[in-house]
């Protein structure tokens, strides 16, 4: 009785120990976070900003009016060791770096016009550059996927002199792991309550720590385009008249802009255009406001819309290339600051812009000087085979020729896919080359057609792919897209909530466009991308480099005739030529090209191809003739897509069956293995390995999935069904087959370590690892050695494809084959017994070859799409016709010589000198205890 009272308070005495241990330890916890994250009100606001806003007494009463919008955007430099020189990295881009201020709460201060503000400063920096800040000799990364640092700040603002000071801080891990705490102030001028084209908001950000603390950085420069009452100033004085300077342009040539679609509405976010310079622009004469470089594109980026949505500010930018990533921040020395109004009388747009200045050395100096450059822009309302441009505009200086800074006039349009993302009601498109189609494609007779063969309609939007085989007298040599632009005399309605269609079935001059008849007047544009060392002498127009990596882009419009029975397509395409500069231009094209395109029929076999040929109608010694083009793309006809969606939810479902299934499966199994206690040491313990593990890696390779939602996977499929959400369901299965499966392998471990026969199984298992292994790595090199004969350029995206895919779609094989490691182990060990349940190893194997029928349907019955393979998936096991009947007889295979070894013997199949066991021979015992009763199943 003592001895149990001795006990009971011993428990409770170690109980309170252990309350008391981590109630200290939460307490201590919470006491270090506090003492590594800090508050801005910690440091000493008074020493460091004292100087600039004297601080002040707060009042509890909120001020309604914020020195910024509640998100204010801006851009910063600076941070980097070295700012000129950023760390090299293997896919390394132009620096992007942006900043978004949040203010939370404004307070009055008892200190005349001083207000005391609270807000987050986030540092914002693109996917390829991370590393935007460096402290000590550690570059400071993001503990965001998406790059961004985040500090908070306290400080006051002085609505006289401008003025904003603020303390704060925050945390952020080295390179090494290491965490850092960033102590910072933060200095901002210029911020008035009202704005204009001038107002440009400048500051710094220094680090409070020492320059030999690992926590310190080295000064950030901020610039930002404030958004509070800002006042067009310049456009009401000068472009009251329209756009004086600009090019005369007939109203009714242009569309209009109606109220609900404004032109805030149709330059929203970025917008980058191609510039198309004239012959006198060349390297010895600047055609832009920046001097000698000559960019090839100028980007629109709209700052902030007018509260009528008739005006805007916008960031010009001149650069090399059309990218424009999401968090991309532009290059300020070669940048704009303009402000522009839509004239309704003229149906354009007027836009004034700005130089910003001293932007390459500091942002914090940057200033804004030299209004002379205009820009106007329109939406043509005809387009044709020569203008295929749904926006147009043109950049000009109004300085006088011979002054510095002038520059030519130059002209820029959108080239983007499906005539860019602008649609308006009213836009037409007129067909001039229809005489030389009548001669270039001739009627041809009426040919009889199978009445099951049925070709897409030309409005059905099904006429666009993507070229992804482009063959010339050299062989392969590109890629490229062929998108309509016009059906009948209508855009192509690639977005039909945009705009409804006015024509349902319009007609044309030249060829009728009938219906009825079969023919349809069509248009197209395409882009394609050559090597430009294949390039012959019609095609390279310009002085290419012979580096095979390097690409040319050739760019056709063309307009003909499609013929609805026979799904053959016939154009005359116009190729856009390059200048000495190697811009295209409107300008100058070569309009005698043939194009031709045979579509394949919608009910036709879903990995038919679209067909088709480029050719030159010159004569050869023409320079601007070139040899034949051949190319094909895969069809991806919208019905086609529709039953790819539903497949993709039948495979989701597919798959959650699979796993519940498995996991039913591993069950019977365990619930065999307990039931008679004597099966479990007979069991493959490298099996078992091989089916947890085939459960763990895709657990292991997904697992952030189930807790970070990826926004480019959130999107609605059939029903509302969220696809993130089924992927969800589909891990939870997957980590109960695979906790199933662990115990499974502990249960038969348990059993056989605690057997008399643990020394004889022990050695059969030995023996089945030395032949399983070798067989293992013996197909490993033979399926890497061939991935690696079909990629003959081994460069690292093809070595990280094949040692990866390779790898994936060897493991699946193994997975096939589970059952290969317990036939070794029950030859070694001759076992009669049936240590695998009959539910376990033929429904495992059904559920391991169930995928591989389902893609022989599925391939004469789907269309290929990539990515799309949820079930059965190519890139997680090998599948082809070839495969699919080998493994599915291979797994059968297995299956039936497991069923026999335990009723015959593990070496029944063996010649009779064979099936004596060596292993008893060594290690005898007493017949009684040799093997498990037997049982009826």
């Amino acid at each position: 009785m003592s001895m149990a009272v001795d006990c009971s308070i011993f428990c409770r005495t170690k109980l309170c120990f252990i309350n008391a241990f981590f109630f200290l330890f939460i307490i201590s916890s919470f006491t270090c976070l506090h003492v590594v994250f800090g508050t801005a009100n910690e440091f000493d606001y008074g020493l460091h900003c004292n100087s600039i806003v004297h601080e002040s007494k707060p009042a509890d009463e909120e001020f309604n009016i914020m020195p910024f919008s509640r998100r204010q955007y801006g851009y910063f430099s600076g941070g980097d060791k070295d700012p000129n020189n950023p760390p090299s990295r293997s896919y390394s881009a132009p620096k992007s770096k942006r900043l978004l201020f949040e203010t939370h709460h404004v307070f009055t201060a008892e200190a005349d016009d001083v207000f005391m503000v609270e807000g987050n400063l986030i540092f914002q920096t693109s996917f390829y550059y991370e590393r935007s800040i460096s402290s000590g000799s550690s570059y400071v990364i993001s503990s965001s996927d998406r790059g961004t640092l985040d500090f908070d700040f306290r400080g006051f603002w002085s609505r006289t002199t401008g003025k904003l000071c603020m303390v704060g801080s925050s945390h952020a891990y080295s390179k090494e792991g290491k965490l850092l705490h960033l102590a910072a102030v933060l200095k901002i001028n210029n911020l008035q309550t009202s704005s204009n084209i001038s107002t440009l908001v400048t500051g710094t950000m220094d680090s409070l720590s020492s320059a030999n603390d690992p926590n310190h950085f080295e000064e950030i420069s901020l610039l930002m385009f404030p958004r509070v009452n800002y006042a067009y100033t310049m456009i009401s004085n000068q472009f009251s008249e329209g756009c004086p300077g600009g090019i005369d342009v007939q109203p009714m040539s242009s569309l209009r802009l109606s109220q609900t679609r404004t032109i805030c509405d149709m330059l929203g976010g970025s917008n980058a255009f191609k510039l198309e310079y004239t012959g006198s622009c060349n390297f010895s004469k600047s055609c832009n406001p920046f001097g000698d470089g000559i960019g090839s594109v100028v980007s629109l980026r709209m700052i902030q819309c007018s509260n009528d949505r008739q005006s805007l500010r916008l960031l010009i930018e001149f650069r090399n290339d059309s990218y424009q990533g999401y968090y991309s921040s532009p290059n300020l020395n070669t940048s704009l600051i303009g402000e522009g109004s839509w004239d309704a009388k003229s149906n354009r747009l007027c836009i004034i812009a700005c130089r910003i200045y001293d932007a390459w050395s500091s942002l914090e100096k940057s200033h804004v000087g030299d209004c002379t450059t205009r820009l106007s822009l329109r939406f043509p309302a005809i387009l044709s085979i020569r203008n295929t441009s749904t926006i147009v505009g043109e950049i000009w200086s109004e300085k006088p020729r011979y002054e510095g800074g002038f520059f030519d006039r130059v002209e820029f349009r959108n080239t983007g896919r499906y005539g860019g993302r602008i649609q308006l009601q009213g836009l037409k498109y007129v067909y001039t080359e229809m005489a030389e189609v009548k001669k270039s494609c001739p009627k041809k007779n009426p040919k009889t057609k199978s009445s099951r063969e049925h070709y897409p309609d030309g409005y059905s939007g099904n006429l666009g792919f993507r070229m992804s085989i482009i063959k010339g007298s050299k062989g392969r040599i590109g890629w490229g897209s062929s998108d309509p632009l016009a059906v009948g005399d209508q855009q192509d309605q690639r977005f039909p909530s945009l705009i409804p269609s006015s024509s349902s079935k319009p007609k044309s001059s030249g060829v009728e466009s009938n219906s009825s008849s079969g023919l349809l007047n069509i248009s197209y544009k395409m882009s394609i991308m050559l090597r430009s060392s294949e390039l012959d002498g019609g095609l390279n127009t310009v002085n290419e480099s012979s580096n095979e990596y390097l690409k040319t882009e050739i760019r056709i419009s063309a307009e003909g005739v499609y013929d609805i029975a026979t799904g053959s397509l016939c154009m005359v395409g116009c190729r856009h030529l390059r200048s000495g500069d190697k811009t295209f231009s409107s300008h100058s094209m070569d309009c005698k090209i043939l194009v031709k395109i045979n579509f394949p029929p919608l009910n036709s076999d879903r990995r038919s191809t679209i067909k088709g040929s480029i050719e030159s109608t010159r004569e050869e010694i023409d320079p601007l003739s070139f040899k034949p083009l051949q190319f094909s793309g895969r069809a991806y006809y919208r019905s086609w897509v529709t039953e790819s969606i539903w497949r993709m939810d039948f495979e989701m479902d597919m798959l959650v069956i699979s796993n519940s299934l498995a996991i039913i499966f591993v069950a019977f199994q365990i619930l065999h293995v307990r039931k008679h206690r004597g099966i479990g040491p007979f069991v493959s313990l490298l099996m078992l390995v091989i089916l947890a593990l085939g459960h763990l890696i895709p657990l292991v390779l997904n697992l952030e999935a189930m807790f970070i939602q990826d926004s480019k996977r959130s999107v609605l499929i059939r029903g509302g069904r969220r696809l993130e959400m089924n992927k969800v369901i589909i891990r939870v299965v997957t980590m109960v087959a695979f906790l199933l499966q662990v115990r499974l392998l502990m249960l038969s471990w348990t059993a056989r370590c605690s057997t008399e026969k643990k020394k004889t199984l022990w050695i059969a298992e030995k023996r089945g690892l030395y032949v399983c292994v070798p067989v293992y790595v013996i197909g490993a090199i033979i399926a890497f050695s061939v991935k690696s004969r079909q990629n003959v350029h081994l460069t690292w995206y093809y070595i990280d494809e094949i040692i990866l895919g390779s790898s994936r779609a060897y493991a699946g094989l193994v997975l096939d084959a589970f059952l290969f490691p317990q036939i070794i182990f029950n030859m070694f060990q001759n076992l009669r017994e049936p240590a695998l349940s009959h539910f376990f190893y033929i429904g495992i194997t059904l559920v391991r070859l169930v995928p591989h029928g389902y893609d022989l349907y599925r391939a004469n019955n789907y269309a290929d799409i990539d990515d799309s393979y949820i079930y059965g998936d190519h890139g997680a096991d090998y599948y082809s016709t070839a495969w699919d009947f080998i493994i599915i007889v291979l797994g059968i295979f297995f299956a039936v010589i497991i069923h026999y070894q335990q009723r015959l013997g593990g070496r029944y199949f063996l010649p009779k000198r064979f099936q004596e066991s060596v292993i008893d021979e060594e290690f005898p015992v007493d017949s009684e205890e040799q093997l498990p009763l037997r049982y009826n199943t």
